[in-house]
C-alpha cells in the first residue's frame, strides 16, 4: 500500500521553493458563502511577488498568482517575525500533529481549524501582535459578508 499523503504541494516539483519561501506576512481570508458557512484560508505573502504562495486549508501548499483569492470577503493581515519561512510553520504544524485534521460530518470545520492555528502561531511567537491575532478569531466567528455571529462547527484532530 503506497503512502499516503496528508500534505500536497501544488505543484509537487516546487515544493522545496514553496518551503524555502520567506515569509511577510500572514493573511487570514474568508472566501464566498458556500452551505450556511465561509471557508477559510491563510496565505503567506512573500517578500517578493509575484508568485505569491498560498495555504489553503489544513491539507495544501500552493503557489497562486495573487495574495487574497478573488473570492474573498475579508482580510486579516497578521505581522510575523524577521527571516520567517513558509517551512518554519509548515514544521510547527507538523511538529504539533496540526495536519491531522477532520472535519465534522457536514464537512465543516475549517474555521475552528484557522482559530487553532492562530492560537498555536501565536504561542510560539510565529505571530508578533496579539491583538491582530484577536481581530482575526473575532472575524472568524462571523459569516461573510454579512458580518453575522456563526458558532464554530468544530472537527477534530486524530492519530
Amino acid at each position: 500500500m503506497p503512502n499516503f499523503q496528508i500534505i500536497h504541494f501544488i505543484p509537487p516539483s516546487r515544493e522545496a521553493i514553496i518551503l524555502n519561501s520567506p515569509v511577510r506576512s500572514i493573511i487570514a481570508v474568508p472566501h464566498t458563502q458556500n452551505a450556511g458557512t465561509n471557508h477559510w484560508s491563510k496565505s503567506y505573502s512573500p517578500e517578493h511577488s509575484p508568485p505569491r504562495w498560498l495555504q489553503r486549508i489544513h491539507g495544501y501548499f500552493r503557489a497562486a498568482p495573487y495574495l487574497c483569492a478573488p473570492d474573498a470577503q475579508a482580510q486579516f493581515k497578521l505581522h510575523v517575525p524577521p527571516n520567517l519561512k513558509v517551512k518554519d510553520v509548515y514544521n510547527l504544524l507538523m511538529q504539533n500533529d496540526r495536519h491531522k485534521y477532520e472535519f465534522d460530518s457536514a464537512g465543516v470545520g475549517c474555521r475552528y481549524w484557522v482559530t487553532d492555528q492562530l492560537g498555536l502561531l501565536q504561542h510560539q511567537g510565529l505571530l508578533v501582535d496579539p491583538e491582530e491575532v484577536t481581530a482575526a478569531k473575532n472575524g472568524i466567528v462571523l459569516l461573510w459578508p454579512d458580518q453575522t455571529p456563526l458558532p464554530l462547527d468544530q472537527g477534530a484532530y486524530y492519530q
